[in-house]
């Protein structure tokens, strides 16, 4: 078999795609180590260069050229992971928010996913969306959306206001969804905080808010177990209003 140079520069140019979209996704987070997805990854391209060669015409005349080309596949494979990333940031930020009603937000736990800390309710529900976003074949679709980009017209290094106006709508959308998801904790901590405010209005002596920190721990936590079937739901539409910006971006 010989190989043509054609094939290595596709292959190539298909392995930093995959590649770049592998080690930003945080369903291949940095639990993962990192040979481990470099060379999943390399199996993967050279896997897929035989069906992708077709699309990846091109001919680098100097090493400038063949760089601008790389670097935009590494750009393309990096938007992919980003706009994951942003989808399961806003599910952890709901958590991080719910954490700071309920007078928890203090705690930190490590995350070894993210390589820092996160509150107790933001990890939970980093790890519970990352095992939904699978059960929701999230990352089947990262992999449909990986073969379609390179069928994809636009480039995201010659548009980079439309992809700065996309993915500032993406992360509004985003930030919507996780205002949804904290909602329920959000809810029912204000509604203890105004009954505070108006028992303590009327009867100063027995100093409600002491009170109310249980009470908003106790009944949080009881909001947060009755608002986790909604947010399969609320997962749901964030994987399509992630793949849409997504494809926006892209030029698709």
């Amino acid at each position: 078999m010989v190989l043509e140079t054609s094939f290595i520069l596709a292959f190539f140019a298909i392995f930093i795609r995959c590649s770049a979209m592998m080690l930003s996704s945080p369903l291949y987070g940095g639990a993962t180590p990192v040979n481990i997805r470099v060379m999943a990854a390399a199996v993967i391209s050279l896997s897929l260069t035989p069906v992708l060669q077709s699309q990846l015409v091109f001919a680098p005349n100097n090493l400038i050229e063949l760089a601008m080309i790389m670097g935009r596949e590494a750009i393309f494979g990096l938007l992919i992971g980003m706009c994951m990333q942003f989808l399961v940031a806003a599910i952890q930020m709901a958590g991080a928010v719910s954490d700071m009603q309920i007078g928890i937000g203090s705690a930190q736990l490590f995350n070894p996913a993210l390589g820092g800390q996160t509150s107790p309710i933001g990890q939970f529900k980093f790890w519970l969306g990352v095992v939904l976003l699978f059960l929701l074949n999230a990352h089947q679709l990262m992999f449909k959306a990986f073969m379609s980009s390179f069928s994809l017209t636009g480039a995201p290094i010659g548009s980079s206001s439309d992809v700065i106006a996309h993915g500032a709508n993406l992360l509004a959308q985003l930030l919507i969804l996780s205002v949804q998801i904290a909602a329920p904790i959000v809810a029912v901590t204000v509604v203890i905080d105004v009954a505070s405010g108006l028992i303590n209005r009327a009867v100063p002596q027995t100093q409600p808010f002491l009170i109310s920190l249980p009470a908003k721990l106790a009944l949080g936590l009881v909001a947060l177990s009755l608002g986790l079937p909604a947010l399969t739901i609320t997962v749901q539409r964030g994987v399509e209003v992630t793949f849409a910006g997504m494809g926006h971006m892209m030029g698709g």
